[in-house]
């Protein structure tokens, strides 16, 4: 049921934009996490609904991000994409926030699963990743069962071979010493009336009496769960004496869950190592608390809301440091406590610093017998297989367990049975690639979806697909001005001159030094000549809209936009012209070769290139130059190109049309030009011009990445 439960998210996940993905992740992840802790309902329904909610968030961000992933296109690399997300997310939700909580691990379905010895290589990550990516593979294979059967027959078999294959991964046979390990199990809901110190005294005397039973025949090692020894049987010197003593009845090394006070206040979650003779040589303090169970983050804001914060009366403090523990006679232990098993880094580290085999002391006592209890169990299956080691699985009241190294099940006593559990494990040195590597498939992951993240939705731009132009197709060049009377004679002049038939328009924004008034003067001699006069300033992109709609209404068949201040050599024109009989678009680019650029600094020169690279990037553009000003239009194309309004201006202006172009499948060519830097007058571009392209190139990219295309990028 774990390969198939997926589907339908990543179904929707696929085919939706980021919100609605999202909408469907958080109901998804509220559904999931709504039934895997629905113990947590034993604490009230606030907890329950924060934990479950704040778990879900995770889903949410899966399915906000998925769509960005995924590209149609490219269904095997993107489901790839998709199972690196999801095992990405799930990795962060084991860290942030409070420490995080990594409960419910997809990887943790295939405990009794041929899959399972992957874990040894991977962590549960792997198999949370194996987990999703047969998901997607099996809706692959669904989709194309009809239109597609091979490729449907291929992807359903990559899913079969990829969810039996690591049965084959052998994980490390330990090699050390035999141990015999006796967990003694109690059931504390018998003395559970009582409460107080009264009954953590009962709780200590009940395994001190199943204790007593094994000096006839001791083992090598005794384990009591958590909580055997809480504050008020520490406390009490009676009780404290009776557990030295039977210990040392049993000359056994015992290791026993225990909460510390200590002289200066602090309160410990701890394990307590005895050795034969009864007394204390050893103790490891739990440095995983559980957020609102062990300690209240934020108490001095939450209880002036919150009354229930009070139910936990003392914040403890977690453990320096995370070690085994040492006992004369025996190999080091491993004694990760409870809900520090949900972390697998906790356990990696125990045995990275050469624990022979882990010991876990449980306290679930308080989930009565809900499902809590196994799925704990479950996640001590895979810290053996993660790190090749036996795991005692000890429970105060259940259920108890002893796991081999391959995650099997050889022992186990049920919930609130009492009980001694014995059982010989072996010990050992020998350590998994997990182990020795750690999170590397978390690791992996996020650089395989920041990899696809960043890939832009590749866009192909026809080549030569445009349709025959007419006989004697007209030509209107749109020269933009402001300040432009030291250059625009030669302009008209270089344009006027040319071969090819075509007519000028000029659009004058109010320029102070009469560039308006020298046009005028010259279209007055020539009608070729056409002038728009404007009472201000208005900027580059309204200029050339207004002087492109003219064009258009007066039926020219070819428009060119160029620059007025001799930066574009008329004598380039009628290359871009001849170009245009095989495309949409013509650019007249500076940087394909035999393009070129006179006349600038460095700094102008490296912000260009950067700039234009930049836009390459983010939008999956194939274009050079994508902020040349100097083109030729179709006039079916830019009648297409402007039926949505321009949203931008300067470089971003000429970034959008190419972007337009592109979206709509238009043939866009460039063809090699000499740049040169103006000689009078100053640039018109500003920094609020520069920054406006970027603003929007990026977002543009981004939401072309979640697939929301649009006329507008």
């Amino acid at each position: 049921m774990a390969f198939v439960a997926p589907v339908a998210l990543l179904w929707i996940v696929r085919s939706s934009g980021p919100g609605r993905a999202a909408l469907a992740g958080l109901v998804y992840g509220v559904a999931y996490f709504g039934a895997l802790l629905y113990w947590i309902l034993l604490f009230g329904e606030l907890g329950y609904l924060a934990l479950v909610l704040a778990s879900a968030v995770f889903v949410a961000a899966f399915g906000a991000l998925g769509p960005a992933v995924w590209r149609p296109e490219h269904p095997v690399r993107s489901t790839v994409g998709l199972a690196a997300l999801w095992t990405l997310l799930e990795w962060v939700r084991g860290s942030f926030p409070l420490g995080g909580f990594a409960w419910g691990q997809l990887g943790s379905t295939q405990v009794d699963a041929p899959a399972l010895p992957l874990a040894s290589v991977t962590g549960v990550w792997g198999l949370s990743f194996l987990v999703v990516l047969v998901a997607g593979l099996l809706l692959v294979a669904l989709e194309r069962w009809g239109s597609e059967p091979a490729r449907a027959v291929g992807a359903l078999g990559a899913a079969a071979v990829l969810a039996v294959a690591p049965m084959a991964i052998p994980v490390p046979a330990p090699g050390g010493r035999e141990v015999e390990v006796a967990a003694i199990q109690v059931d504390v809901s018998a003395v559970s009336h009582l409460g107080g110190a009264t009954e953590d005294r009962a709780v200590a005397s009940l395994n001190v009496d199943r204790h007593r039973t094994l000096a006839a025949d001791p083992p090598d090692l005794v384990v009591w769960g958590e909580g055997s020894l809480d504050p008020g049987a520490l406390a009490d010197p009676v009780t404290l004496r009776s557990v030295s003593d039977v210990v040392a009845e049993a000359g056994a090394p015992t290791i026993s869950g225990a909460v510390v006070d200590e002289p200066d206040g602090a309160q410990h979650t701890s394990v307590l190592v005895f050795d034969g003779d009864g007394g204390v040589v050893d103790r490891y303090d739990k440095t995983r608390l559980v957020p609102f169970g062990e300690y209240v983050p934020f108490r001095g804001v939450l209880e002036r809301f919150v009354d229930a914060v009070n139910q936990i009366p003392v914040d403890r403090v977690p453990g320096a440091e995370v070690r085994p523990v040492a006992i004369a006679g025996l190999p080091p232990i491993g004694t990760p406590i409870c809900y520090e098993n949900s972390y697998p880094g906790i356990n990696r580290s125990l045995v990275r610093d050469g624990a022979a085999f882990l010991v876990l002391t449980i306290n679930n006592a308080s989930y009565e017998r809900t499902a809590a209890s196994e799925q704990h169990l479950a996640m001590s299956r895979l810290r053996a297989v993660e790190n090749g080691r036996w795991v005692v699985h000890a429970a105060i009241s259940g259920i108890s367990a002893v796991v081999d190294p391959d995650g099997n099940v050889v022992d186990r006593r049920e919930l609130f049975e009492p009980a001694v559990m014995r059982h010989t494990i072996r010990a050992s040195s020998r350590t998994t690639l997990y182990t020795r590597l750690g999170d590397w498939v978390p690791w992996a992951s996020l650089v395989v979806t920041a990899g696809l993240l960043a890939l832009p939705r590749r866009r192909r731009l026809e080549g030569g697909g445009a349709a025959p132009l007419p006989a004697g197709a007209r030509v209107l060049v749109v020269l933009p001005t402001y300040d432009e009377r030291e250059t625009i004679d030669r302009v008209l002049k270089g344009l006027l001159t040319l071969p090819a038939s075509l007519d000028v328009l000029v659009i004058d924004d109010g320029s102070p030094d009469g560039t308006g008034a020298a046009v005028r003067s010259r279209a007055e001699a020539d009608d070729r000549i056409r002038l728009i006069e404007r009472p201000r300033k208005s900027g580059l992109a309204s200029a050339y809209v207004t002087g492109f709609r003219r064009g258009l209404d007066q039926g020219y068949d070819l428009l060119v936009e160029m620059d007025s201040d001799l930066s574009h050599d008329p004598g380039d024109l009628p290359r871009l012209l001849e170009a245009a009989r095989r495309h949409d678009l013509v650019i007249g680019s500076r940087y394909v070769p035999g393009g070129s650029v006179t006349n600038w600094s460095r700094a102008r020169m490296a912000l260009s290139r950067s700039g234009n690279t930049y836009a390459r990037w983010a939008l999956g553009l194939q274009v050079r130059d994508a902020t040349a000003g100097f083109r030729v239009y179709r006039r079916a194309a830019l009648a297409r190109l402007l039926e949505t309004p321009i949203r931008s201006d300067g470089y971003g202006f000429q970034v959008e049309l190419v972007l337009r172009a592109a979206n709509l499948g238009l043939s866009v060519g460039e063809v090699p030009i000499t740049f040169r830097e103006r000689e009078h007058g100053r640039s018109k571009i500003s920094r609020r011009i520069v920054v406006e392209a970027l603003w929007l190139v990026t977002k543009w990219g981004v939401r072309d990445r979640f697939g929301r295309r649009t006329r507008t990028g």
